[in-house]
């Protein structure tokens, strides 16, 4: 079975990167009895707690505009994280979560045997720079889920965060994502100890060959955001070796398809 990864949660169902979306991914994953990534973004709040947000303001996302590490985290609980998507959100469906939350939700889902593991993309630039992959080595080491099997996997666009990584917690997996061009690793190389791709979907459909190249050079790759049928074909056909999903339930479909 290919890896499949939920993007910000479970956002086909329940807004990113609220508690709901995560819990809905939990859910999903307990209930079909399969291993489900669920995939968080994070940054630096006002008073220095690691959020789960992907844009560095809350405009997007919220009833509210502002940057981000502008707010407290009992600032930004207090915002509507449902932002219209859904008619009358419970507090789960408006509430943005903390990676601390993150992790506590999944240390007890995985308590309860459900096959959780956790993709963490650190967002650069931020105004704390390389601050953030400190304090996330910190936050996993406290789970004592800095060892191989963890089931943990580090991301991000950052050369730079990368790096720290592999300083920081040498025994987790790295995925260094690409989306505007392939540029520089079109050839199928990576930075140094990196050994997954995550490139922009969009990237595969305009080069192809490129999955044959990386894997030629022992690489696996994992395309974002695969949402369509069409988008889950192609990864099909290029043999991608894990799918990130708005909706993990229609790539297991597909997938149930195939097999």
């Amino acid at each position: 079975m290919i890896p499949i990864f939920a993007h910000r949660g479970f956002t086909a169902r329940q807004p990113e990167m609220t508690r709901a979306a995560y819990v809905e991914a939990i859910r999903w994953a307990e209930s079909a009895q399969l291993p489900l990534g669920l995939e968080c973004d994070v940054h630096f709040s006002a008073d220095d707690e690691l959020i789960c947000l992907h844009d560095l303001t809350v405009d997007r996302t919220s009833d509210a505009t502002g940057r981000a590490y502008d707010l407290t985290v009992a600032e930004l609980r207090r915002l509507d994280f449902s932002h219209g998507r859904v008619p009358d959100p419970t507090c789960d469906q408006k509430s943005m979560v903390t990676l601390a939350d993150l992790l506590a939700m999944v240390s007890a889902a995985r308590g309860r045997g459900a096959q959780v593991d956790l993709v963490i993309e650190t967002k650069h630039p931020n105004p704390r720079g390389l601050d953030v992959e400190r304090r996330v080595a910190q936050q996993l080491t406290a789970y004592g889920w800095d060892q191989p099997g963890s089931g943990v996997r580090l991301i991000s666009f950052s050369e730079p965060a990368m790096e720290a990584f592999g300083l920081l917690l040498p025994n987790l997996e790295r995925t260094f994502l690409i989306q505007y061009e392939l540029g520089p690793w079109a050839d199928g190389h990576l930075p140094d100890g990196v050994r997954v791709a995550g490139p922009d979907l969009r990237l595969l459909a305009e080069d192809p060959d490129y999955v044959a190249r990386a894997h030629a050079r022992g690489h696996e790759v994992r395309p974002w955001t695969v949402n369509t049928d069409e988008d889950i074909r192609l990864c099909l056909e290029l043999g991608v070796d894990g799918i990130t999903t708005d909706d993990p339930a229609k790539v297991l479909n597909a997938l149930d398809l195939v097999d």
